[in-house]
């Protein structure tokens, strides 16, 4: 990996370390297409996204110790690894494709569930219905196999209940954390190598990201929250659009259609 490319990372995961200090979402939706489109390996990218997320998920759930809902953690974790499963099995079909073809895909599921976080608002509640918790946790999972964006579902479920600030981010962020060491183990047994090297580097970008979460969180009580969420869509629209491009490019031009 050369130096120019070391510094990119640097600077994609700061951005994405901002992102999330700044609305509490977007880590994963931000750097995964933009480090894929940079040339790092998909499962290397995956491997960095995760350890940066553990490390982040790790520093709340010390300071939100006292109210993490850990019986929930513990039902939503097992549904969460059996989905997780089948995203990194589908992974593992997708990885030998063309880049094209896997940058379009991955732009295609940050744009689904960009549209989830818009259009899904639940009034909240005490209780949800048991097929909703496992549709959330599934999602999560499966996102997070494939993509390492499990994050969108998570969010949306505990909106959807009349927690308390701090539980909800305690949730968040415990749900994360516990998830990481089943998801490297996973990605290792299936890509090997490449992700050992993609946990090295992500462990030397973490000082990045907390700075650049750091800064966020100074960023995000300048604002107001609908301001933010909206701002972050648009970056995180037009993020994905770039990664879908190329291959809709190629796609008009072997159909014949003027590009």
């Amino acid at each position: 990996m050369d130096a120019h490319t070391v510094a990119l990372a640097a600077l994609i995961s700061f951005l994405g370390g901002l992102l999330q200090g700044t609305v509490g979402f977007g880590f994963g939706l931000l750097c995964v297409p933009l480090l894929i489109s940079i040339g790092l390996p998909v499962p290397a990218v995956l491997a960095m996204s995760a350890v940066c997320t553990a490390v982040q998920a790790a520093s709340g759930v010390h300071h939100l110790r006292h109210c993490v809902p850990w019986k929930m953690i513990g039902m939503s974790f097992v549904v969460r690894v059996a989905a997780m499963t089948l995203g990194i099995w589908l992974l593992r079909s997708l990885v030998s494709h063309p880049i094209a073809q896997i940058k379009f895909w991955v732009g295609l599921v940050v744009l689904l569930l960009i549209v989830l976080q818009i259009c899904w608002r639940p009034r909240p509640r005490a209780k949800l219905h048991p097929l909703w918790n496992l549709a959330a946790f599934a999602g999560s999972g499966f996102t997070t196999g494939l993509c390492a964006m499990g994050g969108p579902p998570l969010v949306q479920w505990v909106m959807a209940h009349d927690w308390s600030a701090d539980k909800t981010r305690a949730f968040l962020f415990a749900s994360f954390m516990v998830l990481v060491p089943v998801q490297l183990a996973q990605l290792y047994g299936s890509f090997g190598s490449l992700v050992t090297r993609g946990m090295i580097f992500g462990a030397a970008l973490t000082p990045v990201v907390l700075l650049g979460s750091l800064l966020g969180l100074r960023m995000g009580s300048r604002f107001s929250k609908p301001f933010l969420c909206n701002a972050a869509f648009v970056l995180l629209t037009v993020v994905a659009l770039n990664a879908m491009t190329t291959q809709v490019l190629l796609w008009l031009t072997a159909s014949g259609r003027p590009t």
